[in-house]
């Protein structure tokens, strides 16, 4: 008690500090509209000595076109306005003397400048990688990069970011990261997400955000950090739009299409947005799992498994956008988001696996399966927002209140033919069938206070709620004697609930070149996994504490330290603790695990900056309790099973660069390196097992202006051999290149984008660990080539942000 009345009585104080320092001080007011008296958003604000021209301070527009200066000293002063498509504006000479005052500029009007209407589009274009103190971000909306391929891809060319075929991502080498869309977490497991990202069309992803180390501002979950994918949105006032369309061929056909429409007046914002995507993929596995007949260091193989699949897939996708904002007045808008997606993902695997003695001579037996899968989805998001500015000074009160809503299911069938070394029937053929369902439902409500400490300063405080409901009723079928019966062994029924309750504050302030920013988040949580079919009850409950502190000081004007620090926690995905099993061939299957805890982890980065346009962090985290699929199998039947398990520690540190340069007038280009060490440290049987390796990344974004209208994108990257639990990751390296052609001044554009030339990204696994060591390689359905048109209509200066709604960090573990 007496800590909390401490905090509680610091903060106040420092409120009463940096209040009467601004009543001390002038204020400079006013709002910025176009011709047509509609406000102008965003637009940059700079204060100048009326002398000799330098700048004092900055600022920026709110939505409404409403702007401040605080914190200016007595002197003689000049406002300068400058925003792209505009001519620049200059005020008369102000004199600010005497005792405090506030100078209110009325509404200022930009006129536009019609020499640059032309050219807006690419003099705003904003660089593919920009890096800030706390994310990096990667600008999708005016690549080559966006026409034509999928979130997915996208991702996995992010800087920093890995992600598999199973969907699974980890961020500079830490597993375990939460991925968001527009602020909202997934909610689905590993392969829902990849499924997901897979029928999300890149032409419809505006940034992505990484953040290697968030604030207590956002939800403690996710040990390897977070990233949040951010969709494009129409920003301009009167009626705006796009149409898109794009085709080609990987192994197989893909197209799309899709459109958004956006109209906004200073009542109101109306906007929506519908994709159509699909691909027909073909990809190719070989496994290969040799069985110990003991636990010795000699390690003398009892069977070797060598196994070959060839899957073919047809995705499709529909996702579809729409939303309402209402601005009641200047102090309060009210919002209503609807977005959802349903889509389709069928597959037919032929699969070979053969049984040899350990020597790896002489087969036992080979057995021939078909498996067809009919897998279907169906996304569902409701959101109410509210808005209420107590004045113009970033003094306000956001609510948020989502309902969300997945279904997803999967029609299983698997037949197999068993033959002797001879290919003569060594039994009866095998067939077994699958019913698996999903079914989840979250309600979350969010309440954020944000309240401005003098010119430089930030209190921000909230709560946030959350309600989890999964369940799944999985049931298997297997054939005797012609007929399917319930095979009780295989089926299961689950279902989860889980309740979280949070609440923060987060303390911005900067002195001089010097800022910080500390946070404290306190969040309970109570779960309860109830597995039907065996009447097995586990609940949990526990609170934890989760601080964050950020440093930066500028020591000169190009160089600047930053020193951060969070504590996180991974909690056990959704799936990861329902105990039913999901069969990936006859051979091998998944299953969950009721009974994990959850980690803790402690992360550090030290940064330095130079010139704003050069960035090293050394980063060092560890994560206590860690959850990791382990491999387990039985060689007499040859069967392998993928289980999660608590491991013991895991510590990643590293160092890792970015720079951003104009190498030339017509070359600008991006390069991030990331040298990293995993150390997993684990219990084999009883044994304790430590793993280590040395990982290095390489991610080079590159754009060539060859014309006025003409730009050419070529961006690769490197990933040297990876460990993640008791798998190990072979190294490997993508090339990819297009070119864009810009039409109908600017309005209409031409992409051609061509995806790993080479056809380099081929994924090797493997792992040595409980009587097992497993080698997978694949080959993904990665080189295509994707021609696409875009053409966008309508007219006006940006006049709102991308906004996010509460459901941000839970998605990501329906598992």
């Amino acid at each position: 008690m007496q800590i909390k009345t401490f905090f509680v009585t610091g903060i106040l104080c420092a409120f009463i500090f940096f209040a009467r320092a601004q009543a001390q001080s002038h204020r400079i007011t006013g709002r910025l509209v176009d011709e047509k008296e509609k406000p102008v958003g965003y637009a940059g604000i700079y204060l100048l000595k009326s002398q000799d021209s330098l700048k004092v301070t900055t600022a920026m527009t709110d939505s409404l076109g409403y702007f401040q200066l605080n914190e200016v000293p007595k002197g003689s002063y000049k406002v300068r306005i400058t925003y792209v498509g505009y001519l620049n504006y200059t005020s008369h000479l102000l004199d600010l003397g005497g005792p405090h005052q506030v100078l209110s500029l009325g509404n200022i009007k930009l006129l536009e400048d019609r020499r640059v209407l032309r050219t807006v589009e690419i003099a705003a274009s904003r660089p593919l990688i920009e890096q800030g103190l706390d994310r990096m971000v990667m600008n999708i909306e005016n690549s080559i990069l966006s026409q034509g391929s999928t979130a997915l891809e996208l991702l996995s060319k992010a800087p920093g970011v890995t992600v598999d075929d199973k969907g699974e991502i980890s961020l500079k080498g830490r597993p375990g990261t939460t991925v968001m869309i527009n602020g909202k977490p997934t909610y689905l497991s590993g392969s829902q997400l990849a499924n997901l990202l897979r029928g999300t069309s890149s032409n419809t992803v505006s940034r992505i955000e990484i953040m290697a180390n968030p604030s207590s501002r956002y939800d403690a979950a996710g040990k390897g950090g977070i990233i949040n994918i951010l969709l494009k949105k129409n920003v301009k006032t009167g009626l705006n739009g796009n149409i898109s369309a794009n085709g080609g061929a990987g192994r197989g056909a893909r197209l799309g299409a899709g459109g958004d429409l956006n109209y906004r007046t200073e009542k109101l914002n109306l906007f929506g947005s519908y994709n159509y995507f699909f691909q027909n993929l073909k990809g190719y596995t070989s496994v290969e799992r040799t069985f110990f007949s003991d636990q010795s260091a000699a390690q003398i193989p009892s069977r070797i498994s060598r196994q070959e699949t060839v899957e073919t897939a047809k995705l499709r996708s529909q996702n579809f956008r729409a939303g309402l904002d209402l601005f009641l007045n200047e102090k309060n808008t009210l919002g209503f988001l609807i977005n959802g997606g349903v889509g389709k993902y069928p597959t037919l695997q032929t699969t070979g696996n053969g049984l040899y003695h350990g020597n790896g001579k002489g087969l036992l037996w080979d057995a021939r399966t078909l498996t067809e899968g009919k897998e279907r989805w169906e996304d569902m998001l409701y959101n109410i927002n509210y808005l209420h500015r107590f004045d113009d000074k970033g003094h306000e009160l956001t609510l948020d209140m989502d309902y969300v809503s997945h279904f997803s299911k999967m029609d299983q069938q698997l037949d197999t033919r068993y033959m002797d070394p001879s290919g003569a029937a060594l039994r009866a053929p095998g067939s077994r069938r699958g019913d698996l369902p999903s079914n989840n439902d979250i309600y979350v409500a969010k309440l954020d206070y944000a309240l401005p400490l003098g010119s430089t300063g930030k209190l921000e405080t909230g709560w946030k709620g959350s309600y989890v409901q999964t369940e799944n009723n999985l049931k298997y079928d297997t054939l005797k004697n012609e007929t399917y019966l319930p095979d009780a062994g295989t089926s299961n029924h689950f279902k989860y609930k889980e309740q979280i309750q949070a609440g923060y504050v987060n303390l911005k302030q900067a002195f001089g070149k010097f800022s910080f920013q500390i946070g404290l988040r306190g969040e309970y949580t109570h779960t309860k996994g109830h597995q039907i079919t065996t009447d097995s009850l586990v609940t949990r409950s526990y609170f934890k504490v989760f601080p964050s502190i950020f440093l930066n000081q500028e020591l000169t004007e190009n160089h600047k330290l930053q020193i951060g620090y969070s504590k996180r926690i991974e909690r056990p995905s959704y799936w990861d603790l329902n105990p039913f099993r999901v069969y990936v061939d006859p051979f091998s299957y998944e299953e969950g695990n009721p009974y994990l805890h959850p980690a803790i982890v402690n992360s550090f980065e030290f940064g330095y900056s130079f010139r704003s346009k050069y960035h090293a962090n050394l980063s060092y985290s560890r994560s206590d309790n860690v959850i990791s699929n382990i491999v387990g199998g039985s060689g007499e039947q040859n069967m392998t099973f993928l289980k999660p398990e608590n491991l013991a520690t895991f510590v990643n540190y590293g160092l890792s660069i970015t720079g951003s340069t104009n190498f030339t007038s017509w070359w600008t280009g991006t390069q991030f390196a990331n040298l990293f060490r995993n150390e997993f440290k684990a219990d084999d049987n009883g044994r304790q097992t430590v793993l280590k390796e040395t990982s290095f990344r390489f991610d080079t974004q590159n754009s060539f202006k060859v014309a006025e209208s003409w730009k050419i994108e070529l961006n690769g990257l490197y990933r040297s051999k990876e460990l993640s639990g008791v798998f190990t990751t072979r190294g490997y390296y993508m090339i990819s290149a297009g070119a864009k052609k810009e039409l109908m001044k600017g309005k209409a554009s031409v992409n051609l984008m061509v995806n790993d030339i080479f056809k380099s990204a081929e994924y090797k696994y493997s792992a040595n660990y409980g009587g097992i060591k497993t080698y997978s390689y694949e080959r993904p359905d990665s080189r295509s080539v994707i021609l696409s048109f875009s053409y966008r209509f309508g007219s006006g200066p940006s006049a709102e942000k991308v906004r996010s709604t509460g459901s941000q960090e839970l998605k990501d573990r329906i598992k």
